[in-house]
This record gives C-alpha cells, sequence and structure tokens, in this order.
C-alpha cells in the first residue's frame, strides 16, 4: 500500500478503537451504581468492622458526577481494550512476518488475562486486606492540659443531677436485618450496618450510628470519594502489568534472549529490580501495600521459568524451534 493508503488504513483503525470506547463507556454509565457499588464495598466493609460510620465524602457539586463519568470511561476503556487492541494488531500485523504473528497470537489471549486477573485480584483479595489495615491506626490522640489562661474559663453548661435509680424502659432490639413491618416509632439496631434506625410514615430512618466511646481526641478517617477511585484503580492497574511477568519471562526464553537456568540465577536481581518497581507503581508509601504487590509478581515469576523449562524440554525432545 501506499502511504496515504496506510495512512487512511490507520485512521479507520483509530476509529474503530474509539467508538468500541465510546459503547463501552455508554455501557459502564448504564450500570454505573452496580460498577461503584463494586468498587467501593471494600472500603465501607472496613468502615463497619472497624465501628466507624460508612460514608464518604464528595467535597463539590459536580465531584459525584464527574467521578461516575470518570469510572465510566476507564472502565469502558478496560472492557473494550481486547477489541482496540485488535484492530491495532491488525494495523501492525502487514509489516510483520508469519512466525511474528504466531507470537502475538500466542502471548496475547494470555497477557489480556492475566490483566483482568490481576485487577480482580486486587478488587476482591488484596484491597479488603489493605483498607482493613490502614484503617485499624488508633483512632484517638492522647489529651494533654492546656492552661485555662489559654482558653478562658468558658461557662459551664446546665446539668441535671443524676437520679438514685436509672428509669427502667424497653431495651433496644438489634437484628442481623431491618426488621418487616416494624412498628411505628420503635428504635432498633442494624448490625449490618450499625446504625440505629426507626420507622415513620412506613419509610425507614437514620437515627444515628454506633460507634465505640475513645478516649482522649477522636480521629475520624472519612475519605473522599475521588481519590479513593483514583487509588483502587491506580493499583488495579498495576496489579494487572504486575501479572505480565510469566508471559515476558516465556517469551524472553521463547526468543532464546535468554535460558530459563539463566533467568534462575539471577533471581535475587529480579527479586530486588520487582521490589523497586512495585514502591514506584502503588500510590501509597506503605510497605503492606508493596508487599502485596510484591510477593504475587515473585509467585509469577516462578510460574514463568516453569513454563520456560518446559519449552525448552518440548524444543529437547522435538528438536524444533
Amino acid at each position: 500500500m501506499t502511504l496515504g493508503e496506510h495512512l487512511e488504513e490507520l485512521r479507520t483503525r483509530v476509529i474503530r478503537a474509539l467508538v468500541a470506547l465510546a459503547v463501552g463507556a455508554i455501557i459502564c454509565h448504564c450500570f454505573i451504581d452496580k460498577i461503584m457499588g463494586f468498587l467501593t464495598s471494600p472500603v465501607y466493609a472496613a468502615y463497619r468492622k472497624h465501628g466507624l460510620k460508612p460514608a464518604m465524602q464528595t467535597l463539590g457539586p459536580a465531584e459525584q458526577f464527574l467521578t461516575y463519568l470518570k469510572v465510566a470511561i476507564i472502565v469502558g476503556f478496560i472492557l473494550s481494550a481486547p477489541y482496540s487492541m485488535w484492530q491495532i494488531w491488525k494495523f501492525v500485523a502487514a509489516g510483520l512476518y508469519q512466525r511474528e504473528r504466531r507470537w502475538v497470537y500466542r502471548f496475547a489471549p494470555t497477557s489480556i488475562a492475566l490483566f483482568f486477573a490481576g485487577a480482580l485480584f486486587l478488587l476482591l483479595v488484596v484491597s479488603p486486606l489493605l483498607l482493613d489495615f490502614l484503617l485499624s491506626y488508633p483512632q484517638s490522640l492522647p489529651e494533654y492540659g492546656v492552661p485555662s489562661l489559654l482558653l478562658g474559663e468558658g461557662t459551664p453548661l446546665k446539668t441535671e443531677t443524676q437520679p438514685a435509680s436509672w428509669p427502667t424502659s424497653q431495651p433496644i432490639m438489634a437484628f442481623d436485618k431491618d426488621p418487616q413491618d416494624p412498628p411505628e416509632g420503635v428504635l432498633w439496631v442494624n448490625l449490618r450496618t450499625q446504625q440505629i434506625r426507626i420507622q415513620y410514615g412506613h419509610k425507614v430512618y437514620d437515627v444515628a450510628h454506633l460507634q465505640e466511646t475513645v478516649t482522649g481526641n477522636r480521629l475520624d478517617p472519612t475519605l473522599r470519594l475521588s481519590e479513593y477511585v483514583v487509588f483502587i484503580l491506580t493499583l488495579s492497574a498495576a496489579f494487572g502489568v504486575s501479572f505480565q511477568v510469566p508471559v515476558v519471562v516465556t517469551f524472553v526464553a521463547t526468543l532464546r534472549i535468554a535460558s530459563a537456568a539463566q533467568m534462575g540465577s539471577l533471581r535475587r536481581y529480579i527479586w530486588f529490580a520487582m521490589a523497586i518497581a512495585a514502591a514506584v507503581v502503588t500510590p501509597t508509601t506503605d510497605v503492606i501495600s508493596m508487599g502485596l504487590l510484591l510477593v504475587p509478581m515473585v509467585a509469577l515469576l516462578e510460574v514463568g521459568l516453569l513454563v520456560a523449562r518446559m519449552i525448552e524440554r518440548a524444543r529437547g525432545e522435538t528438536g524444533t524451534a
């Protein structure tokens, strides 16, 4: 083809990829509530486990809308990525030899599957453990006396004297979930959400959130929705990329750039490079998130070396390249 025909082919492929992205984003926006529920469920579970109010903040009038739109575009891009990559591959494949095409046909499906496996591993396994650790820090700070001269004496509030005996009343019932058709004006505790609720006019209202009393000055770790979404999606992409390790190792062995024995002898240096990569790609500075990314990378390296040995053994038996 001429240069103009190549450019026209590239334009067609890019337009198809952009159309796929738009379709994926629109479909994701139709199910955005379910997607956001899936992404935020680990942080709400960690909130309830530590007795905190399960709520995140939005600090601008358009922040929730823009965050939802951003998530729809990112998830739509991820879902449409195989088709978009296929369009790019069809453009590049015209300039490759048949053997080079065969390598891509072999490794591309595995690479895509491992990327999704890494992202799901982060969302389903790592993020609950990570958020549980990050929210487990002490929720109070010690109090120290401050001279009253600096703060002023203030006006004491009028208080009632403690009665000789506390009045007895009906205790508040606790349930694993909201009861069906509760009587009007009766309080109950929802143990799953750790909230005190009441029903009026066939509608259930939250009266208060159960929160453990702590001594000292309280710290409430309230997360911002947009920052949490960027945090969790960045970690998902990092885990998806890290799961490409066995593909890279197998590809290197297939091209005879290095043998499995040679790569195995450099295992310590590869581990060190992985540790640096894990520290760079994780958006936080804590050792826990770095370790949760590094351990799967090391395990997948061993899987890649095992596959590389199997390929070399098959070559020795068949005598083929």
